[in-house]
């Protein structure tokens, strides 16, 4: 009776093995098929010249919900027309201004630069595959379309309340994107999405209307480069910090251009950079919190380096070492 009730045990336990392993080759074969799908995706889009198409946003924020709606054409690799139906204001860009325009305010403001926000078709997209784990969760039914869905899970985030869903066509192109992070829920769906059509160059110039204000103009900054802190300290529009410890890293150069200064530090073939601000910069999503004396470090690994971004006062301070996460704190915690 007893051999029967081991051998039991036995078929159990391998059975429970068994299932684990099968388990685990499921997860690795929709890990696979995710992966593929999402690099076709990115592949057609990559080989396109021009996308276009309508994005539809609702946001919902703890009670709030916000509905967005916009058309956006965008010519790789800089050039890009967004016009948004809600608030009525264009965004348009020659990859080398870019005017904002209130049409209800009649204002626009001038920037010499490339825009910062592009589409979110073209932001996901080029973002898949870098910043995300993608795995492939089944087909389901997206906008009349049955989508392949691929399961998104930022890399190295530890946090089960922040994931999403994108939904794929049969033709390969975004459909959908659902993500959630923490309280706060994206629902996008995209539109007439079409590759490769004909758009001039003239169409991503802006000509201002009569009477409007241009209320904002910013010209390429001009950089000043010196070998000390004291003599950038002049040009700064803020105190400059400086790590009492370097690791035995040696100041090279101080750049101080508008409301940033940014230092760069050598030992050898490597560099160390720190970048202030008194204007804020962002860090990755899946980045790792440290709370160190009063510092709420936000750290995170990209190509072989460890960076850090925190506030000290009024300032913004981003830090990118090729050193340990140790060390790099140390510097960190060493700033004043």
């Amino acid at each position: 009776m007893r051999k029967i009730a081991v051998l039991l045990l036995a078929l159990i336990l391998l059975g429970c093995v068994q299932n684990t392993q099968n388990s685990k080759k499921e997860e690795i074969k929709m890990a696979k098929m995710g992966e593929e799908i999402a690099k076709k995706v990115k592949d057609l889009y990559n080989s396109t010249k021009t996308v276009e198409g309508w994005e539809y946003l609702t946001l919902v924020e703890g009670n709030k919900t916000y509905n967005d709606s916009l058309k956006f054409v965008v010519k790789k690799p800089d050039k890009v027309w967004m016009y948004d139906l809600t608030y009525n204001a264009y965004l348009i860009s020659n990859g080398s201004y870019t005017w904002i325009y209130d049409k209800n305010k009649n204002t626009v403001k001038v920037e010499k630069s490339t825009p910062e926000h592009p589409p979110d078709y073209v932001r996901f997209l080029d973002g898949m595959l870098t910043i995300f784990n993608v795995t492939y969760f089944g087909n389901k039914s997206f906008d009349g379309i049955n989508c392949y869905v691929l399961k998104l899970i930022p890399k190295g985030s530890t946090n089960i309340n922040v994931y999403g869903y994108a939904y794929i066509t049969p033709e390969y192109k975004l459909k959908g994107i659902f993500f959630k992070l923490n309280n706060t829920i994206y629902n996008i769906r995209f539109e007439k999405i079409t590759y490769n059509t004909t758009v001039n160059d003239s169409f991503f110039n802006f000509k201002i209307p009569k009477g409007a204000k241009v209320y904002k103009v910013i010209q390429e900054l001009k950089i000043y480069k010196f070998r000390s802190v004291d003599k950038a300290q002049k040009y700064a529009k803020f105190k400059i910090l400086t790590p009492s410890y370097s690791n035995g890293y040696l100041l090279k150069e101080v750049c101080v251009y508008g409301y940033s200064v940014l230092l760069e530090y050598t030992k050898g073939a490597n560099e160390m950079l720190i970048k202030e601000s008194l204007m804020p910069m962002p860090y990755p999503i899946n980045s790792k919190l440290v709370k160190v004396d009063n510092l709420n470090i936000h750290l995170w690994k990209a190509d072989n380096r460890i960076n850090a971004i925190f506030k000290k006062g009024n300032v913004t301070v981003y830090i990118s070492t090729p050193m340990n996460e140790t060390e790099t704190i140390k510097i960190c915690r060493s700033l004043n």
